[in-house]
């Protein structure tokens, strides 16, 4: 049963009326894809998509989706299905995409980063008929395998690249995202096409975006600015520029990538925005690009200063502020920043775009006088279809629209609150519930609370969004355990059910939650982190001038008024972005980079400051860092892998026995002054020589992490070498046989062999498209010579510094032979093999281990094995290999059927 209007004001009619007079003609009848496949048909050699070097034209776009359209058509796809996407950013996704549209399906993107069990819950939520993905992830286990495809999605085994022409109504779902839900468990937006299409070409005919645009691509397809990024430059015929996971965690990477690219359109929340801003204040203030004209700014509150500030850097740009919700198709309403005012206190939400319609309502749905605080209802084509196998949550937030009929007769409840202005620009005041947006996602602390109070470890846990001083919103975890209070327990169970974004980066931990007269939780009571971290008069204040100083810069960059000197930047909210501008204003004060490795190596002033006083009387520079110094073992050293530095052992070393210390070896010249070593014995001997000088008698434990391993194989012969004992050589998910085919001529033999459908699929794409073939073949893995060239030593950053090194490191590996050894190899291989490997069980070490090969399989894949909940069990694994080692002579070692066989 829905309130009827009992009584309206002629004024608030007529105000209402005026406001929302925004009925046009538009595309009704078009799907989403459809004016991609005019653009294709007009301009085929235009360039659709490029990321780094490569690039994927019009017509080979439309073609690729086509073969993958008419794929999943085989596979029994029909019109009115839901279809999962599993991928990760690259041209496959935009490719699943269209071509799950195109075969009549609706798209459904799975982050390859949430946890499997909320993959799960999106995978029965939406019945999905499949998964399509490009990798066997870990949910093709828990779906099973006949729902879940794994296919080369560029280069399918498919003849037909024409278009299948099917007919598809325009009121069709075309796409569900998933947003957090109040219960615990995500909910989906269900979206139809022409809703997207009157999205798409408002966009497209206000801002007068065309075929000469650029869009930088940093969004997640989970989030739904995706939707026009994507889709709404295609229909443009514009190209899409798409930015790799690392370019978008650098803000000085973006802001190269901006120039590089000549990118027209910028689209993403207001906090990355921001950020990118403040560095170009404090370490680039000379940057100007004129190029970029359009800036859209959404899904969070905009800094009112930001604008003014863009202007700087980007002069020729126009700024515009965007609102809505997922649940009315991205955005509803639009506002162009012009100029500030002084005295605002937020940005306009600004009018609603085309066939959409706002009213600002009363608990009656009455229509509030001018400058009356109302709830915000969104109407018109964009409404979406309501929320996946959810009738009663549908019911609640979706409402026939009492005043107007004729644009799909529907209204979303939004659960904002706003008012209207006297310049008829509706102001946005808040949520009236307990949902915030952090860094542009919308959440639920309910859900946060669903999850931590279903924890056996928990009595009771609330969440709260609390402002920084930077205006950012960070989230705080209130919890009454049972028992002991373990943060690392209580964020491990967290992040196998939770997305990242929905982390809460500080934890209280109470005795009670306060409560109201009424027996309700008093959350208004609830300390801050300020009151809790450490008592006033327990505070340690800064007394050196070093400390003063990164007590300054701490404050400003976490956004804490009271910090002290033994605070831990993780413990006060600290992430990698802080993490980046601390080191970067710290290199503007003493002159010196460091690398992010010293913050976890120094998370308190106090150490961190004593550590830059020692700097400063002698620059050493060291690869081997502590990651976990303290036990009366035989310590474990871990090289580090392609990433280069140790930040990722660091979970190992959570569950690793606590008497069991583990030292990681980074890579030289992280410090940016360091020369990097260019031959595999060079880069063993400078590891080693740390090693020897930390632990001079021995004896030791070598561990490699996959580019580590090749390391931690000549490290050991220089050990043995010097007379000493190598206890135990360690492979942590190392391919050995890649060190005998390390171009593609090697390779491609090895991939005709395990797979003829791929390869005559390849053959086929050579002839049809060599162009866009050589691109993605080569162009993605490049020589020695275009390597050198992308690590410029005039780059500058961060990201410039890691390509640098990594070039040097692949001409070292391009250059070594391994050669047999007179030792065993302990193998720790993940289960789910991402190598391309013939010996898929040892990875190729027997050859080379003439004493053998002792394998362990370990949950995961290369990445996820180092990462909560799989590490728990690796931990556990490796500490019973080491103690089993260090209690008997490791040739003596039975084989233990629960943890591997030797062979």
């Amino acid at each position: 049963m829905y309130p009827t209007i009992i009584h309206t004001d002629a004024a608030d009619d007529q105000l209402m009326d005026e406001f929302n007079n925004t009925t046009v003609p538009y595309a009704r009848e078009k799907t989403l894809f459809a004016p991609f496949e005019e653009q294709a048909l007009r301009s085929p050699g235009s360039i659709a998509l490029r990321k780094g070097e490569c690039t994927m034209t019009y017509d080979e776009l439309n073609r690729a989706s086509n073969r993958l359209a008419h794929f999943l058509i085989k596979k029994g796809v029909v019109p009115g299905d839901n279809i999962g996407l599993l991928v990760q950013r690259d041209f496959d996704m935009i490719i699943g995409m269209l071509g799950i549209l195109k075969a009549g399906g609706a798209y459904v993107p799975i982050d390859p980063e949430y946890p499997v069990l909320r993959q799960e819950h999106i995978f029965y939520k939406s019945a999905l008929k499949m998964v399509v993905s490009t990798n066997a992830y870990p949910l093709k286990n828990t779906i099973g395998a006949e729902n879940f495809l794994n296919v080369d999605i560029s280069n399918i085994s498919e003849l037909n690249d024409a278009n299948p022409g099917l007919a598809i109504s325009s009121s069709q779902l075309a796409y569900t995202i998933y947003t957090s839900g109040s219960t615990g468990q995500p909910k989906g937006v269900m979206i139809e096409h022409h809703s997207a299409i009157n999205l798409i070409s408002w966009v497209n005919k206000r801002f007068n975006i065309g075929s000469d645009d650029r869009l930088l691509f940093i969004t997640s397809m989970c989030f739904d600015l995706s939707v026009y990024d994507i889709f709404g430059i295609l229909a443009a015929g514009g190209s899409l520029v798409i930015a790799e996971n690392k370019e978008i965690q650098d803000v000085q990477a973006l802001q190269d990538m901006l120039i590089k690219y000549e990118i027209t359109f910028w689209d993403s929340v207001p906090t990355t925005l921001d950020y990118l801003v403040k560095d170009l204040e404090q370490a680039r203030k000379g940057y100007r690009y004129t190029g970029l004209k359009t800036i859209f700014m959404s899904g969070d509150w905009i800094p009112v200063k930001l604008p003014s500030r863009l202007q700087k850097f980007f002069p020729k740009a126009q700024v515009v502020s965007l609102g809505g919700a997922t649940e009315a198709t991205v955005w509803s309403n639009y506002y162009i920043i012009d100029q500030t005012e002084k005295t605002w206190k937020s940005i306009p939400y600004g009018k609603p775009i085309q066939n959409n319609f706002f009213y600002i309502l009363n608990k009656l749905l009455n229509p509030v006088s001018m400058g009356e605080i109302g709830d915000l209802y969104i109407g018109g084509v964009g409404v979406a279809r309501g929320y996946a196998d959810d009738e009663e949550k549908t019911q609640a937030s979706f409402i026939p629209d009492p005043f107007n009929q004729t644009a799909g007769g529907m209204m979303y409840r939004t659960g904002d609150l706003g008012r209207m202005m006297n310049d008829y620009n509706m102001e946005f005041l808040g949520r009236q519930d307990n949902q915030v947006k952090i860094n542009g996602f919308r959440v639920e602390l309910g859900e946060i609370e669903s999850v931590l109070n279903s924890s056996s470890a928990v009595c009771n846990a609330v969440v709260l969004a609390k402002d920084t001083a930077s205006g950012t919103k960070r989230l705080i975890g209130y919890i009454v355990p049972n028992g002991e209070f373990k943060k690392e327990d209580m964020v491990a169970f967290l992040k196998t059910k939770l997305p990242e974004y929905m982390m809460p980066s500080t934890w209280i931990d109470l005795h009670k939650l306060p409560l109201t007269s009424n027996g309700k939780i008093d959350r208004n009571a609830l300390p801050t982190p300020q009151e809790v971290a450490l008592p006033t008069e327990t505070r340690s204040a800064p007394e050196t001038e070093t400390e003063k100083m990164l007590t300054a810069i701490w404050q400003e960059c976490i956004g804490i008024k009271e910090v002290g000197i033994d605070d831990n930047f993780f413990a006060l909210g600290g992430h990698s972005l802080m993490a980046v501008q601390i080191l970067s204003k710290l290199e503007r004060k003493i002159g010196k980079k460091l690398p992010l490795s010293v913050l976890f190596k120094y998370p308190v002033i106090r150490s961190f400051a004593a550590f830059i006083e020692s700097e400063k009387k002698e620059i050493v520079y060291r690869s081997l860092v502590a990651v976990k110094p303290s036990g009366s073992k035989t310590p474990l050293y871990i090289i580090h892998g392609e990433g280069l530095h140790v930040l990722n052992f660091s979970s190992l070393a959570d569950y690793i026995d606590e008497e069991r210390p583990i030292f990681g070896l980074q890579a030289s010249g992280l410090n940016g002054t360091d020369e990097p070593l260019g031959t595999i014995t060079q880069i063993a001997a400078a590891y080693l020589s740390e090693i020897v000088q930390h632990n001079p008698g021995g004896p030791y434990l070598i561990a490699g992490y996959s580019f580590g391993g090749y390391v931690a194989v000549e490290i050991e012969k220089q050990i043995v070498a010097m007379g000493k004992e190598v206890q135990m050589l360690i492979m942590f998910d190392t391919d050995a046989e890649k060190t005998e085919y390390k171009d593609w001529y090697y390779l491609l033999p090895r991939k005709v062999k395990r797979n003829i459908p791929i390869f005559m699929s390849f053959l086929k794409s050579s002839f049809q498209r060599p162009l866009a073939t050589f691109k993605k073949q080569f162009i993605n893995h490049p020589p020695n010579f275009l390597s050198n060239y992308l690590s410029k030593k005039e780059s500058k950053g961060f990201y410039q510094l890691i390509k640098r090194i990594k070039g040097k490191h692949l001409s070292a590996f391009r250059n070594y032979s391994m050669e047999p050894f007179n030792n065993r190899v302990y193998l720790f291989k993940a289960k789910i093999c991402v190598h391309y490997v013939d010996d898929l069980e040892f990875l190729g070490w027997k050859r080379y281990a003439k004493d053998g090969v002792q394998l362990y399989e370990v949950p995961g894949d290369h990445l996820s094995m180092l990462l909560p909940p799989n590490v728990e069990q690796f931990a556990s694994i490796l500490e019973a290999v080491l103690d089993n080692a260090e209690t008997h002579d490791q040739h003596k070692i039975k084989t233990n059927k629960t943890l591997g066989a030797s062979f």
